[in-house]
């Protein structure tokens, strides 16, 4: 019988799953990286799997307000970024959908 893992061990296993979900890995993929990587059952990893979907729906659970916030600092932050590279047509693509998120271009 296998060892109970540690809270520290199935917290890096939920977040390391929910990497593996956030890139696109599929449940079949999933199960196979588990049972190489900790020697778990499709049980275990299914419960993982579980827990690593609340982990990114809690993730997203923001209201609207703070997302557009957000995206609009990441959106000037790269904007500033373009400049200083002289990119300024991804300076002004970031401009652009910064201003289309605020409905300024309407």
């Amino acid at each position: 019988m296998a060892n109970k893992s540690t809270k520290i061990e199935v917290d890096m296993r939920v977040n390391r799953i929910a990497r593996l979900l956030a890139n696109g890995a599929v449940r079949s993929e999933i199960v196979q990286y588990c049972a190489k990587e900790w020697e778990i059952a499709e049980r275990q990893t299914d419960t993982y799997i579980a827990k690593a979907r609340d982990l990114i729906r809690a993730d997203w659970e923001t209201d609207r307000l703070t997302f557009t916030a957000e995206i609009l600092a990441q959106l000037a932050t790269l904007q500033k970024e373009a400049r200083k590279t002289n990119n300024l047509n991804a300076a002004l693509g970031c401009i652009k959908t910064a201003a289309q998120i605020a409905q300024v271009l309407q």
